[in-house]
């Protein structure tokens, strides 16, 4: 917990010192103007997919892993919104968590269109997740367990939709898209007996999110 509470931490300091200077004056602009935090919840679509190759050559092993499905994920958003007309400029930072996800955590730039009390918008920036991998591996020779520490950094993309549903509160849906990359690793029971681990953290994610607004 120690890790993503600092990385949380650590976005919302840059982001409050990033807009200081503008906060301090009065927010000019439309409603979206200003600087906002809120909370969202969602589904992360397989985002820990394991594939496995038998190396022995004698096709002996069999692999059951726990991590194949989705997972749901919860946390915080933080970030400030600039609107001159009906079009907007912002930076964000959030962060979520979830079943053996530490923490997903991303830094992006925002630019949307604004009608009145709603806001269409595309968002994308860097991206960096800590998660735990399970699986076992079985032979006639026994069963082994293997448990794996995961950091990564990549990229995020993606867009969603707001409104306001009260004065200083609106309402949101956002599809996201997390590029981790791949990799295989070559690893072996006790016994020994050799197999690889072919990992594919790239996945969607859809969440919903509520806002408060600062400034009204």
């Amino acid at each position: 917990m120690r890790s993503h509470s600092i990385i949380a931490g650590g976005f919302a300091a840059a982001l409050l010192l990033s807009v200081a200077p503008v906060s301090a004056q009065p927010v000019i602009g439309g409603p979206f103007s200003g600087l906002y935090l809120g909370g969202n919840a969602g589904v992360a679509f397989d985002p820990n997919h394991l594939s496995f190759t038998d190396r022995t050559g004698a096709g002996a092993l069999s692999f059951d892993s726990r991590d194949n499905n989705d997972r749901f994920v919860g946390g915080a958003h933080l970030g400030y919104n600039w609107q001159p007309g009906g079009i907007l400029f912002g930076v964000e930072g959030d962060s979520d968590f979830g079943k053996d996800i530490d923490y997903l955590a991303s830094l992006r730039g925002r630019v949307g269109i604004t009608t009145g009390p709603f806001l269409i918008y595309g968002t994308g920036g860097a991206a960096w997740e800590g998660s735990h991998e399970h699986f076992n591996v079985s032979s006639a020779a026994g069963n082994a367990s293997f448990d794996r520490n995961i950091k990564k950094t990549g990229w995020v993309a993606g867009g969603g939709v707001e409104a306001f549903v009260m004065p200083a509160v609106s309402v949101g849906a956002e599809g996201l898209y997390y590029h981790f990359g791949e990799d295989t690793a070559n690893l072996a029971t006790p016994v020994p007996e050799n197999f690889s681990v072919k990992d594919d953290r790239n996945f969607p994610l859809v969440r919903a999110r509520l806002t408060y607004h600062f400034g009204f």
